[in-house]
């Protein structure tokens, strides 16, 4: 088996490899081996390998196209410029036609990955579509100004369009992360839609789960450091729960800085932790320490964020917000707690709740232990081996 993925996110190149943060190729060769992998996706060069890198792809497994900087970027760059998307088209076409008969991974709502599916699926391929995060709703999200929701609505209504014809193609596999992700695809093709999540867990070794509820309650947040992953009302909360909750923040992003000056104005060093970004190999160590996960995010674009299940792993609780697919596995008061997006005063409740009742905290870490099973990057290789057979 070959599989041929244009997954859509920066990679940094140097001295011949190909480096970036992310784990979606990642995952891909850990399924079928690194030598049957092939990747698509924007690039730039740097001096040095960047620190806390996940995935690494040497050169002759590599193709680089042209890059942008959002959804919003690409689209103007293709309608202000009919040489970029055509260009972009002619890539893909190039690197279909030397890998006839491979199976081709798309990676959407990455708008390089749609048009990059539309083309494989036009020359007869066979594509596995993986739907990580939902692109219909973001223009609702409040930092875009009214025109640029405008432009917005009017564009996801676009991409909804293309996401379907790709569903729907008879040479399509869908993979969805989360329920709303797979009710979408299921519209178009219930036969053909699967729950997925390309998770890098690996299951704890003996003895590597240790913290339970403690005091002051440890509680981790994992993600990108941007203010609609609410890491900044994770903040504020904290400042109100003083003494109670001692936080670390494990990530990088636009907002770290913003977010490391808020906790020095609110003077909660003692109580909150910054990392930076780390690779994953290194993470183990930090669940093993903590007594929860939070997730509060409060945009309109997650599918179901794969640190529920890292959690989940290492058999620790989770808060999270109402956002996306996460009530594909996320069951209030069982597996964790689940609040309104955006509200401070229910996160507050939230981590009060466990910090007060012990019975709930166990309650939920049972609920934690058994959502192990799915938990770990073996369940998941094997399901998507398996979809991929009995698809063939």
């Amino acid at each position: 088996m070959k599989i041929v993925a244009f997954v859509g996110e920066t990679f940094y190149s140097n001295n011949g490899s190909y480096y970036t943060k992310q784990t979606s190729a990642a995952f891909i060769q850990d399924a079928i081996g690194t030598e049957s992998v092939y990747v698509c996706s924007p690039s730039q060069p740097v001096d040095m390998p960047p620190k806390g890198f996940s995935t690494v792809v040497q050169e002759e497994h590599f193709y680089s196209f042209p890059s942008y900087s959002s959804t919003k970027d690409f689209a103007l760059k293709s309608i202000f410029n009919r040489d970029y998307i055509n260009s972009y088209k002619a890539k893909a076409d190039k690197v279909i036609n030397e890998h006839k008969g491979a199976y081709f991974w798309i990676r959407t709502p990455s708008i390089g990955s749609i048009i990059f599916g539309i083309q494989a699926l036009k020359a007869g391929e066979k594509v596995i579509h993986h739907m990580c995060a939902n692109a219909s709703s973001t223009w609702r999200d409040n930092k875009y100004s009214l025109p640029e929701k405008l432009f917005g609505f009017l564009f996801s209504r676009y991409l909804r369009f293309k996401l379907g014809q790709i569903c729907k193609h008879k040479n399509t596999i869908n993979l969805c992360t989360g329920d709303v992700l797979e009710d979408f695809s299921a519209q178009y093709s219930p036969a053909n839609t699967f729950q997925f999540v390309d998770l890098m867990a690996k299951a704890p070794k003996c003895g590597d789960v240790v913290e339970s509820q403690s005091k002051p309650l440890k509680v981790l947040f994992l993600g990108r450091i941007v203010k609609d992953k609410g890491v900044l009302d994770l903040i504020s909360v904290a400042n109100k729960l003083k003494g109670l909750v001692e936080i670390t923040i494990i990530g990088d992003g636009p907002d770290l800085i913003e977010a490391q000056q808020e906790v020095e104005k609110l003077s909660l060093q003692e109580s909150v932790h910054f990392t930076g970004q780390l690779s994953h190999s290194h993470l183990g160590q930090y669940f093993k320490n903590t007594s929860l996960v939070v997730v509060p995010s409060n945009n309109h674009y997650e599918g179901f964020p794969r640190v529920i299940m890292e959690a989940w792993a290492h058999q620790k609780p989770v808060i999270v917000s109402h956002v996306g697919g996460i009530k594909a596995f996320v069951k209030h008061g069982e597996n964790g707690l689940i609040f309104k997006p955006g509200s401070q005063s229910e996160l507050y409740d939230s981590l009060l709740s466990l910090v007060e009742n012990e019975n709930l905290y166990s309650h939920l870490e049972v609920g934690a232990q058994n959502m192990a099973r799915y938990s770990n990057q073996q369940y998941w290789l094997d399901r998507l081996l398996t979809i991929i057979k009995e698809k063939k």
